[in-house]
């Protein structure tokens, strides 16, 4: 067993939430801790309309700036604290909480999973990395395009460290960069099923920034540019040939797990087969 340390991001004044979500936690026997959600960017956090006009077609709001800047915070936390690894959820779910305890004691950055969903927003391209996976009726997954939403997630030093390498300058919503694995190198991992749902409420951030802008020619052109590389570069991630490191992940995972399922029956020795019959 490792220690585990479990976030809950919300925001100081959400006090429904944070009743409705500790009312599940009474009875569980986990490390947990609400993590004051920011409004705005904080620490070492820097943001330019113009970058995310070209790359993701428009403003980021001050509750999308907030939210990255709070998951980036826990990063942050994880790599200065004595733990090795956390599970970060947003304040606006429901979960299966007798399968995240006994998740929550596997080691894995001994698996060498650095970055592992708990949930995904969208149903987007994916490919099996492992199954059976922790038990024999769940499966690790690789998303190869956007399933987009940080409800909820595991995170190894490994992962929030690689994460921190690239996240700095603010580019794209914090799902939409986490989810942008070619990026910062850090595979876009999913255990599934989900053990984890999102409420139906409204979200804190708010709707307003789906809102059409309209943006100078040059910029539109930029994010159509973009956009379509990212959609050939998800393609090629989708029907290429698995890498080392995903490969290396499969056999391991495959060795770890097998033994910890129940094996088929063998068939019985004829002796043994005899004695049955009668």
């Amino acid at each position: 067993m490792i220690p585990t340390k479990l976030w809950v991001i919300s925001l100081a004044d959400a006090a429904d939430r944070r009743a409705q979500i500790e009312q599940t936690l009474r009875d569980v026997d986990l490390d947990w801790d609400f993590f004051e959600a920011h409004r705005s960017l904080q620490g070492d956090l820097y943001y330019r309309a113009d970058a995310s006009h070209s790359t993701h077609g428009r403003t980021l709001r001050v509750g999308e700036l907030g939210c990255y800047s709070s998951h980036y915070a826990t990063w942050q936390w994880l790599i200065d604290s004595d733990y090795e690894q956390m599970i970060v959820f947003e304040d606006d779910v429901g979960v299966d909480w007798v399968f995240v305890e006994q998740f929550a004691a596997q080691d894995f950055a001994q698996m060498n999973i650095p970055y592992l969903r708990l949930f995904a927003k969208i149903p987007p391209r994916w490919r099996y990395v492992a199954t059976p996976f922790f038990d024999r009726y769940h499966h690790l997954i690789r998303f190869t395009g956007y399933a987009l939403g940080t409800q909820a997630y595991l995170l190894t030093k490994q992962g929030a460290q690689q994460l921190l390498e690239s996240a700095k300058a603010i580019r794209y919503p914090i799902d939409t960069f986490m989810d942008r694995y070619w990026e910062h190198g850090v595979a876009n991992l999913a255990v599934y099923p989900f053990p984890v749902f999102e409420r139906f409420q409204p979200s804190s951030i708010g709707s307003a920034r789906f809102a059409a802008e309209s943006l100078p020619l040059s910029l539109q052109l930029q994010f159509r540019m973009r956009r379509a590389a990212d959609r050939l570069r998800m393609l090629f991630e989708f029907y290429r040939p698995e890498g080392a490191t995903i490969r290396r992940l499969k056999q391991n995972l495959r060795n770890r797990f097998a033994e910890q399922i129940e094996p088929a029956k063998k068939p019985l020795p004829k002796t043994e087969m005899a004695i049955e019959r009668r």
